[in-house]
């Protein structure tokens, strides 16, 4: 795979991730701020488990992103000064 494609790749599921995630906090803690008690303790503790994997999802894709911008910063160095 070309770099750009797997850089356009993980941006767009760190994203699409990261709205999902802010939405699904925003709606967790308002549930356990207003004690509107909304969800079933099952399914507070299935949303709680898909935030942390959620999240563990966006450090990777960031992760990934970084070092192949690095690879590609380096790769253009090198074709700047020859």
């Amino acid at each position: 795979m070309k770099k750009k494609l797997i850089e356009q790749i993980t941006s767009s599921i760190a994203v699409i991730l990261l709205f999902l995630m802010t939405f699904t906090g925003i709606t967790f803690f308002a549930d356990l701020f207003f004690n509107w008690d909304l969800f079933p303790p099952n399914v507070e503790t299935f949303l709680g488990f898909i935030m942390i994997s959620g999240l563990i999802i966006i450090i990777s894709s960031v992760m990934i992103n970084i070092m192949i911008n690095i690879s590609i910063i380096a790769t253009n160095s090198e074709k700047n000064n020859k």
